[in-house]
Formats: structure tokens, C-alpha cells, sequence
């Protein structure tokens, strides 16, 4: 397989699944995602369950209901047993299911939809580092895919991390450039284990933002390139 990939499932492909799909999910995932209070966020559980149980059971060569999962201190599901040493990360916002897989290489995702809210890009920014507010402020009105843009960055790498909204997002920055290069600056991160990190945003088909993090095994010398796919033909729609 690629270093790493990105699987795509529209919400409203999901249904089409019907029993099919739930019939991969164990007794466990069925009971939380029917828990949840919404028509779409249960649809949206299912397709998240649906997806990463499907891709990585290609990779790993066996039946995607044979796959046991394990949940981390912060939330973050991982394989148990995990022979085939693969790493995942999902998202899902209101229209879009996403999944990144890697050969043992840590990695987030996230994707939101744009724009936002005037609200929460005020709410949001209060979290932000203090280069990330005067940037949205020099915006002024068109801060909004700014904001989207840096808010997807530090969900995927957080996630990356493992630890999510524990490590604290005024801490660290992460801002595109006018090419699309995503400088990382973190005080916590010594400059030799930052040029191993690698970041990726794009807008996909469903008009998402979507923004991923990987971790590689030693300093990247040129940008790595990330097949976008469709669920479940497996097309390359786009690379990130």
C-alpha cells in the first residue's frame, strides 16, 4: 500500500449499505451509534464504522467483521490485534465520512464544512495561538476559510498526537502559505522531529476542507503525495 491514503464516503451514500454494512459492525458499535440522538449522526456512525473496517480489511487481507478495536485514554480507536502494524485516523462532519490509513505511521484527519459561522470563527479564534488571531483579524470578513483552514490543521495533527483537545491549541501554530505549504510551529517539538511531520489540505468533491497530518520516519526532503479515493471502487479522485 501507499505510505498513506485517504478514503472518502458521502453521508448520503451510506443507506445504500443498508444491512450489509451494519452486518461488519460488532453488537458494541451498533448499540453506541444507535444511541446517538440524530438520524444523520447515526448514519454518519455507521459510515464511519463501515469505512475504516472495509479499507483497512483490504489492506490487511481478511474480513472487515473479523477486525476487534481497542479505544485509546483520549478516544481514539486503534486494531487490537494489530499484526498488519496499520494506523487510522476518521472524520466526519455533516455530508462527508473520511478515513486516513498508513503503514505504522501516526496520522489525523479532519474536514468542515465552509464557510463558518461568523460566531464560531469568533469562538474558535479564542483558542488559536496568538500568529493565528492577527492573521484571521488582517482578514477581516474573509477570515472564515482562513479559519476552517486552521481549525482542520490542528484537529488532524492533535489527533495525530493521540491526544486531541488535551494538547492545548494556543500552543502551537499551524498556517498555510500562498502554495499550499503548511508550516508547523510548535515549542513542544524539537525543529529535527518537526521536518518529519507532513500536512495536506485540500477541498474535496463534497466542498469540505479537509486537512491531514502524518508523521514519517525521518525528515522529508520533498512533499509527499497522498491518493484521495472514493469508497468503494477505490478511484484516486485527487492527490493531497
Amino acid at each position: 500500500m501507499n505510505d498513506a491514503e485517504v478514503w472518502l464516503l458521502p453521508e448520503a451514500d451510506v443507506d445504500d449499505w443498508g444491512r450489509r454494512g451494519e452486518a461488519m459492525l460488532s453488537a458494541d458499535e451498533r448499540a453506541r451509534c444507535s444511541r446517538l440522538l440524530t438520524a444523520s449522526a447515526r448514519r454518519r456512525c455507521v459510515g464511519a464504522r463501515l469505512l475504516s473496517r472495509s479499507v483497512l480489511a483490504e489492506r490487511a487481507g481478511t474480513d472487515p467483521a473479523r477486525l476487534s478495536f481497542t479505544v485509546g485514554a483520549f478516544g481514539r480507536p486503534e486494531l487490537r490485534p494489530n499484526p498488519w502494524r496499520l494506523r487510522f485516523n476518521l472524520t466526519h462532519s455533516e455530508g462527508l465520512i473520511a478515513c486516513a490509513v498508513t503503514a505504522d505511521l501516526p496520522c489525523g484527519i479532519d474536514a468542515e464544512r465552509t464557510p463558518a459561522a461568523a460566531d464560531l470563527v469568533r469562538y474558535g479564534a479564542e483558542r488559536f495561538a496568538p500568529a493565528e488571531r492577527a492573521r484571521l483579524d488582517a482578514l477581516g470578513s474573509g477570515a472564515s476559510t482562513a479559519f476552517v483552514d486552521m481549525w482542520v490543521l490542528k484537529e488532524a495533527y492533535t489527533k495525530a498526537l493521540g491526544l486531541g483537545f488535551q494538547y492545548r491549541f494556543d500552543g502551537f501554530s499551524l498556517m498555510a502559505d500562498s502554495r499550499g505549504a503548511v508550516a508547523l510551529d510548535d515549542p513542544r517539538v524539537p525543529e529535527a522531529e518537526a521536518a518529519r511531520w507532513a500536512f495536506s489540505l485540500a477541498t474535496m468533491p463534497t466542498g469540505h476542507r479537509l486537512a491531514l497530518a502524518v508523521r514519517y520516519r525521518t525528515a522529508l526532503h520533498e512533499r509527499a503525495r497522498v491518493p484521495v479515493r472514493a469508497f468503494p471502487d477505490g478511484s484516486v479522485l485527487s492527490l493531497l
